[in-house]
Parts: C-alpha cells; sequence; structure tokens
C-alpha cells in the first residue's frame, strides 16, 4: 500500500519515504502482497501513528507495526480459539 501524497502536504516528501521505507520493510517481512490484504491496512496505521508520535526510526517503526499485525491476528492472539486458550504474542 503505496502512501499517497495529499494536496497540500501535512508530512515533508523526506516524512513520507520514511513512512514508505518502513512499510515495505514490515510488508516484506509479513510477505504481504496486496494493499488490500488487512495486514497491509494494520502496518500503515500503526507506521504513521508511531511516526506521529515522534518514532523516526525506519527500522523501529517496521518492527512495531510487524508485532502489531502478528498480534492481530486471531491464530495469534487467541480471539477466535477455545474458552481458557492461553494468548500468545509474538
Amino acid at each position: 500500500m503505496p502512501f499517497t501524497k495529499p494536496p497540500e502536504p501535512i508530512y515533508s516528501n523526506d516524512d513520507w519515504d520514511l513512512m514508505q521505507a518502513a512499510y515495505d520493510r514490515a510488508a516484506a517481512t509479513l510477505l504481504v502482497k496486496s494493499s488490500t490484504d488487512e495486514e497491509a491496512k494494520i502496518i500503515a496505521d500503526t507506521v504513521m501513528t508511531a511516526f506521529n508520535r515522534g518514532n523516526r526510526s525506519v527500522n523501529s517503526l517496521a518492527a512495531l507495526a510487524v508485532i502489531t499485525a502478528l498480534n492481530s491476528h486471531p491464530a495469534v492472539a487467541g480471539t477466535d480459539t477455545e474458552p481458557g486458550a492461553e494468548k500468545r504474542y509474538a
């Protein structure tokens, strides 16, 4: 899911490039192939939220996005499992 630049930018080109690099790294790690994947949306939201909170490290943004995407998956988070099943964290 490429980040598109709005007509009146809130972010600089360098900001967009940094967020795109973090997204690309996280998507490659998770093998996300399409911007319609649910994980793609989670990655983009996580990257932008962390960036807005001051995180400017591509590696840190990507790692946070990967962890968030993995933990939001029902098989990992334990949301679609039997009652009392152990919740696992990536």
